[in-house]
């Protein structure tokens, strides 16, 4: 088949935007139950525990009246702001994190003492420059307890993940950094485009985690290319113009032309929806937070739409990304 003239004739290139992905290992010290989707549970913990390590106690709980004028680690990963020297997605109100927490894949419930809980942490942009913070950030909240029982941890083990390998090089082991950290296995646009070309046209596409994503005002229950494809430059646009050097210049809506070509079948999807109790308010709050799971054939993906897929597999599309939601993978298998 003959694809669309890639960005009329344009070489198509990603944004500046490194990516760096982590494995970490908790060692669970007593006895526990702990939520079956644990994103929320991750997410909540680390954030308090990263403001407690620092910020200022008269900050605690109150991040916006600080009076300090240049932001410090915590509202620069947990409350990006707009940098007063661009106008660049001004309007933007949902600045995304220069993190995502990739909870477990399964939804076991009843832990032992002495057992493990492994997890992934993908760090964006210049959120890689935070990596002390994070380890710092996580060891912290195995002292402080998991999930509503508070059960104590330990942060066992960090590796920082070779790319597309399961495996990686161990950069924390039992409270002690073990290798130079600024000599890290990083994806970068020449790595995910290169990856992107070993591609086949037909793929099949999971959603592993829920993807909650609007179009035209509704939310999608259906796999919708040119809506994926969309939501996945916003995202990258928005990380590169906060989190990276420079706003992304391609022609969006040229891929999302692109992506209008692939023809979807054997879709099974289903929603789902995960409830969160959201503390950062004196009352708490009950949050539900849906989305689609489930797979379909793609077939004839153009290969710029190939390498969006791809960079969207590591950064997370949709809402609630924080949380892990909204990740995707790409298999050759097809039906």
């Amino acid at each position: 088949m003959a694809f669309p003239q890639s960005l009329s004739g344009v070489q198509f290139s990603l944004p500046d935007l490194p990516v760096l992905r982590l494995r970490m290992t908790l060692r669970l010290l007593e006895d526990t139950h702990l939520p079956a989707f644990k994103g929320g549970m991750l997410r909540g913990g680390f954030g308090y525990a990263f403001q407690r390590g620092t910020c200022p106690p008269s900050c605690w709980g109150a991040s916006a009246t600080c009076s300090i004028p240049t932001p410090c680690a915590y509202r620069t990963v947990f409350e990006t702001t707009h940098p007063p020297d661009s106008t660049a997605l001004h309007n933007l109100q949902d600045i995304p994190r220069p993190f995502v927490i990739e909870p477990p894949s399964d939804t076991r419930t009843a832990y032992i003492a002495g057992e493990t809980l492994e997890f992934g942490v993908v760090l964006l942009g210049r959120g890689i420059d935070y990596l002390p913070y994070f380890i710092w950030g996580f060891e912290q909240l195995g002292r402080m307890g998991l999930g509503q029982p508070h059960t104590p941890a330990r942060l066992e083990r960090v590796e920082a993940l070779q790319p597309w390998r399961p495996v990686g090089d161990v950069i924390y082991q039992d409270g002690c950094v073990t290798q130079n950290i600024d000599s890290l296995p990083l994806y970068d646009p020449s790595t995910i485009l290169a990856h992107a070309a070993t591609l086949p046209a037909d793929l099949r596409l999971v959603l592993q985690t829920p993807l909650r994503l609007k179009t035209r005002g509704d939310w999608l229950r259906r796999i919708d290319p040119p809506a994926l494809v969309q939501a996945i430059c916003w995202r990258l646009n928005a990380l590169a113009t906060f989190h990276g050097p420079a706003p992304w210049p391609v022609d969006h809506r040229a891929l999302i032309e692109q992506a209008r070509t692939i023809q979807v079948t054997h879709e099974q999807v289903q929603w789902v929806d995960w409830h969160r109790t959201s503390t950062r308010d004196e009352t708490p709050r009950d949050m539900i937070l849906g989305g689609i799971l489930g797979s379909a054939q793609l077939h004839n993906v153009p290969p710029d739409i190939r390498t969006v897929l791809v960079a969207g597999s590591l950064v997370h599309v949709g809402k609630a990304c924080v949380f892990g939601h909204g990740r995707i993978a790409l298999e050759v298998q097809v039906i």
